[in-house]
């Protein structure tokens, strides 16, 4: 009896076929893996454009009360359009010289993911109450 040589049909197809199913399981992968990224840039960019919402509220005197909203289109013509904000300044509970300010920042599909940045700003004027009375006692 002569000894065989090479692969029979049926060897052939289980090979491709193990290897077909390996190969998709990598693909899989390969998927999740570039939906992650595409969720960490989207979520960076929140991050980024709610510190520069907040960099404005840092540069005003001192945020007025209330709830403001908007989209990126002022800061940043022609870019962002998935992504819409909206500010919320509350007064603080214990000092009426400090605000409470969040931010906002909704986007991705359909806007259902948001991301939150929280504040709180202090008066830069100073008080007229305090500052006064040390004055008065200076000059005793």
């Amino acid at each position: 009896m002569r000894a065989r040589r090479g692969f029979t049909l049926l060897e052939v197809m289980l090979a491709i076929a193990v290897l077909g199913i390996a190969l998709a399981g990598l693909l899989g992968l390969q998927n999740q893996s570039l939906q992650t990224v595409l969720l960490g840039q989207e979520t960076t960019q929140a991050s980024l454009l709610a510190e520069a919402l907040m960099t404005e509220v840092e540069l005003e005197q001192f945020p007025p009360i209330g709830v403001t909203r908007g989209d990126f289109e002022r800061l940043f013509p022609g870019q962002y359009r998935n992504y819409k904000w909206h500010k919320t300044v509350v007064p603080s509970e214990l000092f009426p010289d400090v605000r409470k300010v969040e931010v906002h920042v909704v986007y991705g599909p359909g806007l259902r993911r948001n991301f939150t940045l929280v504040e709180f700003v202090h008066d830069p004027t100073p008080s007229g109450g305090d500052s006064d009375n040390a004055a008065d006692e200076g000059d005793e």
